[in-house]
């Protein structure tokens, strides 16, 4: 518990404890408090926080001086608290969530006593998931918002047994927070098509689909699974593009059987087994989808193309 003017700059070293380099702004108030609940496991970290009206201002030089960057998942329970990143600045109050890491210069000004519940975890581990588009994470989710409930339910359903000690892997808990934000944010329909999350999300699984190709058993639930997001919202990444999961994945083997049967270094292998070799089960349903596709049947594809190259190319 921090009492009076004297304690305002222990609440500055718990501050920077718990979140990192920051330096308070203003001076010390008369009748300031503040109260943190802090429990980690192995590098997850969840913070419950009460404070009276205080500010704190992030500078480039702290966050080179910190040793790790670290991502942040803020749920404010009630009260209401000014945030700046950069050029953009937000007010949250009572169930909006706050998405920040330790890399951006930026403040705060608690401008009513604020009650929030910190998620914090090594930023590694959300540039691993989304290598190329991490950045875009950073945002205000309104309480409204789909993703903003999602978020508030999971982290008010954990922290209880986290701080209570029943939840003990670190590491699980961090995967189920990183799942379980990234899903969320692609479930939120405001945002703009064009998003580069949404961008990087469909490149992301474009690439697993593409290296699976030549898997039966490759379907939409196991795509969705290896990418960790929903079936739901795999559905929706393709609808953008006016296409489905499966009509890509059709497309993609066909493009693949085509390639392989105009290439005469290929013509000892059957029909058959080029279709085979890259997914498909059932020669009738290939040749029908590739006449679909390409105007010939695979076989007369075949021999046409072939018939077309020079003869010192074909094989003896």
């Amino acid at each position: 518990m921090y009492g009076a003017t004297e304690q305002y700059e222990a609440w500055q070293r718990k501050l920077n404890d718990v979140y990192g380099a920051w330096t308070l702004t203003g001076g010390g108030k008369a009748e300031f408090h503040a109260e943190v609940q802090h429990h980690s496991v192995g590098n997850l970290h969840i913070v419950n926080c009460i404070c009276d009206p205080c500010g704190a201002v992030r500078r480039k030089e702290n966050a080179s001086s910190e040793r790790q960057d670290m991502m942040a998942i803020q749920l404010v329970l009630s009260g209401r608290e000014h945030f700046t990143i950069g050029s953009k600045t937000a007010t949250l109050g009572a169930g909006d969530v706050l998405i920040w890491n330790t890399t951006r210069p930026m403040s705060f000004a608690v401008v009513e006593r604020l009650k929030k519940i910190s998620v914090m975890m090594p930023l590694s581990r959300l540039r691993s998931w989304l290598p190329n588009s991490w950045q875009s994470l950073e945002s205000t989710l309104p309480h409204e918002s789909e993703p903003a409930r999602l978020l508030a339910s999971f982290i008010n359903s954990v922290s209880p047994g986290f701080f209570s000690g029943a939840l003990q892997n670190g590491e699980a808990l961090t995967e189920a927070m990183m799942g379980m934000l990234i899903s969320s944010i692609g479930m939120d329909e405001s945002r703009s098509e064009s998003s580069p999350l949404r961008a990087a999300q469909l490149l992301r699984v474009k690439h697993h689909i593409d290296t699976h190709l030549d898997d039966p058993e490759l379907s939409p639930g196991g795509i969705a699974t290896a990418n960790r997001i929903s079936v739901r919202y795999l559905h929706r990444l393709f609808e953008r593009e006016g296409t489905t999961v499966l009509q890509y994945v059709i497309r993609e083997r066909l493009a693949r059987c085509r390639r392989e049967l105009s290439n005469p270094t290929m013509a000892r292998r059957t029909i058959t087994d080029i279709a085979f070799s890259w997914g498909f089960q059932s020669s009738t349903h290939f040749s029908r989808r590739f006449k679909e596709a390409y105007g010939a049947s695979p076989y007369d594809f075949r021999r046409e193309a072939c018939s077309t190259v020079p003869t010192d190319r074909r094989p003896s």
